[in-house]
């Protein structure tokens, strides 16, 4: 009688089958592999998803770095847009070395984004340059702008010594002085906005420690890289079901 009783709703659950994909094929719903991957079903919600796969870098030492470490704090936070020292060049190479390495194995780099600060633009040119990536400045992702170390250099100027980079979404003055909590907190949120609007789904991001930690919650040695994976879903322009 169970015997009977299994095979009886073995048929109906293939005819409820059944009757679903003629639903889903009359309703013309893609039911391909690629659909799954690009919706998921989150409490019985369906969203758009969206995956980047980012490698994350810390700009390499800079001089106001290396007067912090000496504890002249008074003159670190006074030199204005500081270049790399040649512990930092040192360390680009390292990282170079060390971004070949992942290329070779087939990780994918689409594009180079970078803060417009010297000391991103100097880290992300000695490591990324040369293997045909594009480079696009954004000031979303600078530094916390609360001293002179951390306000910038006008775009005017930057594109002129940075021909190789595309500072067009960039402004003429981009830096805020005397920077607060509140507007990181939004400058985090607008460029995890734009990057996801961006084309690309492999991305390398040159910023700086305290960017990096209001935007992952993670800390940064200078010029450390880290692989990231970000799945973004969105409601939007999903066809209910």
């Amino acid at each position: 009688m169970e015997t009977k009783n299994n095979y009886a709703k073995g048929k109906l659950w293939v005819l409820y089958m059944v009757l679903r994909l003629g639903r889903c094929l009359k309703e013309k719903d893609d039911i391909s592999p690629k659909k799954f991957k690009t919706y998921c079903n989150v409490n019985g919600k369906t969203y758009k998803k969206i995956e980047k796969q980012l490698l994350f870098v810390r700009h390499a030492e800079g001089y106001h770095n290396s007067l912090f470490d000496e504890r002249r704090v008074h003159e670190a936070v006074n030199v204005r847009d500081p270049e790399l020292t040649p512990l930092g060049k040192c360390q680009v190479a390292d990282l170079r070395e060390e971004v070949e390495v992942l290329l070779k194995s087939g990780v994918k780099i689409d594009k180079v984004v970078v803060s417009p600060m010297t000391r991103t633009l100097q880290t992300a040119w000695g490591t990324f340059s040369g293997f045909n990536i594009p480079f696009q400045a954004c000031h979303y992702i600078t530094e916390y702008s609360d001293a002179p170390c951390n306000y910038g250099t006008r775009k005017s100027q930057l594109a002129k010594i940075w021909q190789q980079v595309d500072f067009s979404m960039v402004p003429e003055v981009w830096w805020s002085e005397n920077e607060d909590d509140i507007n990181i907190t939004r400058r985090a949120k607008q460029f995890r906005d734009w990057l996801f609007q961006q084309p690309e789904k492999n991305l390398a991001i040159v910023s700086h420690a305290g960017f990096l930690h209001e935007l992952l919650q993670e800390h940064f040695r200078n010029c450390e890289l880290k692989r990231i994976n970000w799945i973004h879903r969105s409601r939007k322009h999903v066809r209910k079901h």
